[in-house]
């Protein structure tokens, strides 16, 4: 056991260290000659992000789309066999059982 689990470390180890050249090729010339992006200051993110953006249009625009997937999920909870069809169903399967 301690052989298996020796070798399965190794093989590990040596293949962590396997170059991979068809990944280092995507990343393009001018990519890897650019400047690093720049850093911004949290507060000035933040305060975009807690900017109001919803106005009343969206909210009608939201309402009419909830009311719709509630409708949509209503439709979906129905029985997908009528009643009629299930009792003939049952009756075919009281026949031939």
């Amino acid at each position: 056991m301690r052989l298996i689990l020796s070798f399965s470390l190794l093989a590990f180890a040596v293949s962590a260290c396997t170059d991979f050249p068809e990944l280092d090729a995507v990343v393009s010339e001018q990519a890897k000659r650019a400047d690093y992006p720049t850093l911004v200051a949290i507060d000035g993110i933040l305060s975009r992000a807690n900017d109001a953006q919803i106005t009343p249009a969206t909210i009608g625009s939201l309402q009419s789309r909830i009311a719709h997937l509630r409708a949509r999920a209503a439709h979906l909870k129905r029985p997908v066999i009528d009643q009629t069809t299930r009792s003939k169903l049952n009756a075919a399967i009281a026949r031939h059982s």
